[in-house]
């Protein structure tokens, strides 16, 4: 039997990161189905908890609570906050970390299977992965209890990776449904297609030491005695990654000057570049601010130098020999002077690696 919602949560837990925008809900199109998948603000704000935790592609049917498909839960890259504590002596099964988008396959309570995305029934991703499970894979019936995970990999979802012309579903492991608990790709019975790169290492040491690969990610360590998981990116991958998604100083500049959430630019970005996007953010809003008091501060020597109930004509005369004079004019006119100095403060297409990068080195 699976387990149901309540058994993972608290009712009152769920509705409450519902409502505090941690966790987002969506509905399957013609199933009595919903995913759960935390937010942008839940990893902005780094509010991990047992919910946000678990809510990574987790499948329910509305109507029974019963959950039907229990991906991997959040796990972090090594040395990050929240990423899983692993002895260098234990032992250690260690993965290929691939680069693509990861599939959740869960039934239809209609019949048949479907694959969802980490957060969508129907994304591009999704839809894509569906339509290869039916065609290549129709035959596959995932063993009761069990949630198969695999990556959608296929060249317009090509991210740094080249992986060629593979057009498939990888298996990476499954996720019992009545405990959460994480079974390894080759222990998965009947998968008919590829299977997700095992890589060699006895203990965690061994895994941190294993040397970078070409055309390559990283790597996925599970503690064998804890089940604890950890991330391992390559630093040439990161770099690459950096590149392609096209992230810069002016990126999070221009997310700032149209007035958008940083979350919205920080979520799809792996983790380790949250911390550089805010950086840069803070910096230029700081810079902003300083500027905004320095001109403030101007103005009222201004307005102090002039005789009482001054004209505008009076005022435009003291300040038109200024640089500043029309940040002055808004001021008198009691306008808020910020958005212009950001706009005014436009960086440079500096990649978090330090470097900008023309068009052509992208």
């Amino acid at each position: 039997m699976n387990p149901l919602l309540h058994d993972l949560f608290t009712p009152a837990d769920l509705a409450a990161a519902l409502t505090d925008g941690l966790i987002r809900e969506q509905t399957h199109p013609r199933e009595p189905l919903a995913i759960l998948n935390y937010t942008e603000r839940a990893a902005y704000s780094h509010a991990w908890n047992p919910v946000t935790l678990a809510c990574r592609g987790l499948v329910y049917h509305r109507e029974t609570g019963q959950v039907l498909a229990r991906p991997f839960g959040k796990f972090f890259n090594h040395g990050q906050a929240g990423a899983a504590t692993i002895e260098l002596t234990a032992p250690v099964h260690v993965t290929d970390k691939l680069d693509g988008s990861l599939g959740v396959l869960y039934p239809l309570p209609s019949g048949g299977w479907a694959v969802a995305t980490r957060g969508s029934f129907a994304s591009d991703q999704a839809l894509h992965a569906t339509a290869v499970l039916r065609r290549k894979y129709a035959d596959f019936v995932p063993a009761a209890g069990l949630t198969i995970l695999v990556e959608i990999v296929y060249p317009a979802n090509r991210i740094v990776v080249d992986y060629g012309d593979v057009d498939d579903l990888l298996l990476l492991g499954a996720v019992r449904l009545a405990d959460g608990a994480v079974l390894d790709a080759d222990t998965v019975a009947g998968w008919p297609g590829p299977v997700v790169r095992t890589l060699v290492a006895a203990s965690f040491a061994e895994a941190l030491a294993l040397p970078p690969r070409p055309n390559a990610e990283g790597v996925v360590v599970r503690c064998r005695l804890t089940g604890g998981m950890v991330k391992i990116k390559q630093d040439d991958y990161v770099l690459l990654h950096r590149i392609v998604t096209g992230l810069t100083e002016r990126s999070v500049w221009q997310h700032l000057v149209d007035g958008k959430p940083l979350a919205e630019l920080i979520e799809p970005l792996p983790d380790e570049f949250h911390d550089w996007a805010r950086g840069v953010a803070d910096r230029l809003q700081s810079t902003v601010e300083a500027q905004a008091v320095e001109l403030r501060e101007a103005y009222e020597q201004v307005v102090l130098e002039l005789p009482e109930g001054f004209s505008r004509k009076e005022f435009a005369l003291a300040v038109a020999a200024r640089p500043d004079r029309a940040m002055m004019f808004s001021l008198l006119d009691g306008r808020d002077i910020r958005p212009r100095l950001l706009v005014a403060a436009k960086p440079d297409a500096i990649t978090p690696s330090g470097r900008t990068f023309s068009e052509d080195e992208a």
